[in-house]
């Protein structure tokens, strides 16, 4: 399990087309938004980029792992934002602009998923928006195959060795089970986003907005 202290650097080398990717998720916050609130915010990587570009807004995070908040906090840049220890299921509040939340949905079930979409939109102003950047299923076999295979070109040109880079993409047929672009995208239409959209996609790695 990848700790607070390298997971920076891991994601850095694991996440395919890194910046192309968090500055897709970042482009659906606006410099107008006031109110933001970031689910598993982990080191705050992304988060240091939502405070530059939203100066003066209320930026808060949730993260259930004690030592990536500690981490967090500490960064001189997040000193304004509001860091909690939690459940991002059990998150709560309104008013919010945006929620973001990045390479995390895949981790909970289905059930969990869809409640916590819910939860959302009943957290968003009128126009808000709900950001999700993640991996998300491939629709066909011959799909994840192909996709597998140029994620582990990738990370190998990043330095990880062949093992650490098949070690990293094990599991994720079934953390990602049947949830796909399509399928999610489905699910936050049924709890009333519209428009819903996705402008990113990259092998497993995709983003969706939706809007309430």
């Amino acid at each position: 399990m990848t700790g607070a202290e390298d997971y920076d650097e891991i994601a850095r080398k694991c996440v395919p087309y890194y910046g192309a990717f968090y500055g897709t998720v970042l482009d659906f916050v606006t410099k107008d938004d006031k109110k933001i609130l970031e689910l598993a915010c982990g080191t705050g990587m992304l988060t240091e980029m939502i405070v530059a570009k939203c100066p003066g807004a209320q930026v808060s995070c949730i993260d259930s792992d004690a030592w990536m908040i500690k981490k967090a906090s500490a960064n001189p840049a997040l000193s304004g934002v509001e860091f909690n220890e939690g459940d991002m299921r059990n998150c709560s509040g309104n008013g919010y602009d945006a929620v973001v939340i990045t390479q995390a949905i895949f981790f909970i079930s289905d059930p969990d998923r869809r409640k916590l979409i819910s939860n959302i939109y009943g957290m968003l102003n009128e126009g808000g928006r709900f950001i999700s950047g993640d991996m998300f299923a491939p629709e066909t076999e011959f799909e994840k195959k192909i996709y597998k295979k140029n994620w582990i070109d990738l990370m190998l040109s990043n330095g990880l060795s062949l093992p650490e880079a098949e070690n990293m993409i094990a599991p994720i047929d079934d953390f990602c089970g049947i949830n796909t672009i399509r399928s999610f995208s489905k699910e936050l239409q049924n709890a009333g986003f519209s428009p819903v959209i996705s402008p990113y996609r990259w092998g497993y790695y995709g983003v969706v907005a939706g809007y309430r």
